[in-house]
């Protein structure tokens, strides 16, 4: 039992088999009208005979060279037009030939017998944004998109590099330097707002716009979280020696002002006792020695006094002292701190736009290499360049588009504005 297809399904195989056939007829009928030009090889055989199979290339002159023939002026013709010439160029005649196995024979040649076809196109030629630009051999109906598959696919990494005169693997290299170098000084940036903070340890953060190793990052982090502890531990070492030295002092000092209220206390007393007995020594109650020896009681009492005074003064002046410098100890530090991090915040700026610039430049389609964000969005921008009556027109074409022998193919990949959502 014969099984037919709905009618829908018969009506869509029967368009898409008008639309193939149509596309197809258009594609040939632009190789019937190809018009042969300097670079493309024709050949010219005969039907029957192995040893008459010629190939020529056409020359700057629009000519080929025939045997038994010469100069023949091809440029400009189809391919039906140079099947016309090589047949009124070779008129009927008898040739006569051997085998291979050594016999002779002969053969009538008549114009019909004559064969001329185009063996090679001239080459097509690709630049801009892809793999390997330059000369790549045209085959019938190539396209755009078969044009640059051929050529290794879409990518920035050839033809920026070496517009800029630089190599890739040295830009690769150049770029993984530059992320190690700021993940460096991002992990340092961390540290140092930990340790502005009086912070033991910090939360460990991945930095944006740089692709390091785990293994290298993890080295990184425990380094600066070593750092961060010996630095803290150096600090508060000096802050309590500081601190420890201001009490012990304290007390010094509180023992001291003590002495000095006592001795202030000896000295009055020695000063009155003076007194009482220089009224005995004039009344002649007591005689000269004993003024002598209050005398001598009180300049003692005053000395002493004056000296534990004077102690006072000096360890209140080292009291000052070391709060000063425990207060200069502090904003040392935290200048000396955000000095450091905003050098390493300049650094991080520069490193940044390193990263990106070549980030740029490493924006890879068909090769390897880091893929820049937003590349999904990168659409190809071809212009082909065509010879057309001694002129060359610039020709806006899309991927799926035709290319013709001789044409020069410009890729430049460009971001895609996507509408506002």
């Amino acid at each position: 039992m014969r099984v037919q297809a709905p009618r829908y399904l018969r009506h869509s195989i029967k368009v898409y088999s008008f639309v193939a056939g149509v596309s197809l007829a258009v594609s040939q009928t632009a190789l019937a009208e190809y018009r042969l030009a300097p670079g493309d090889t024709v050949e010219v055989a005969v039907a029957g005979i192995p040893d008459q199979r010629y190939r020529a290339l056409v020359q700057l002159d629009g000519s080929i060279s025939l045997p038994g023939v010469g100069p023949v002026v091809i440029e400009g013709m189809t391919q039906a037009a140079l099947q016309a010439r090589m047949e009124t160029l070779l008129p009927t005649k008898i040739i006569r030939y051997r085998t291979p196995d050594g016999q002779e024979r002969s053969v009538v040649l008549k114009p019909a017998d004559v064969t001329a076809s185009i063996a090679e196109y001239r080459p097509v030629y690709i630049s801009g944004d892809v793999l390997t630009p330059g000369q790549q051999a045209y085959r019938p109906l190539m396209t755009v998109r078969q044009l640059v598959a051929v050529a290794g696919g879409y990518s920035m990494l050839r033809s920026r590099a070496m517009q800029a005169g630089a190599d890739p693997v040295e830009l690769q290299r150049d770029y993984e330097a530059a992320s190690v170098e700021y993940a460096k000084d991002f992990f340092h940036a961390v540290r140092l707002q930990a340790e502005l903070q009086n912070k033991t340890a910090f939360q460990p953060q991945t930095p944006l716009g740089a692709s390091v190793e785990s293994a290298i990052s993890s080295a990184m982090i425990k380094s600066e979280t070593e750092s961060l502890r010996i630095a803290q531990d150096d600090f508060r070492a000096e802050q309590a020696f500081l601190e420890d030295s201001i009490k012990k002092g304290g007390v010094q000092l509180e023992v001291l002002k003590t002495q000095e209220q006592e001795e202030a206390k000896g000295v009055e007393s020695d000063a009155q006792d003076l007194d009482r007995v220089g009224k005995l020594f004039n009344s002649g109650t007591v005689i000269s020695p004993r003024l002598t020896e209050a005398r001598r009681a009180l300049l003692l009492s005053s000395t002493r006094h004056l000296q534990t005074s004077v102690e006072v003064m000096r360890l209140q002046r080292q009291q000052d002292d070391q709060r000063r410098q425990l207060e200069r100890l502090e904003a040392q530090r935290k200048v000396k701190l955000l000095a450091e991090l905003n050098d390493t915040n300049v650094r991080l700026a520069v490193l940044s736009a390193r990263l990106h610039a070549t980030g740029q430049r490493l924006q890879p389609l068909g090769a390897g290499g880091p893929v820049p964000a937003g590349a999904d969005n990168l659409k190809p921008d071809v212009v082909i360049m065509r010879k057309v009556e001694q002129k060359w027109t610039r020709i806006g074409a899309a991927p799926d588009a035709e290319v013709e022998p001789g044409d020069v193919v410009e890729v430049v990949l460009r971001a895609e504005v996507l509408p506002s959502q």
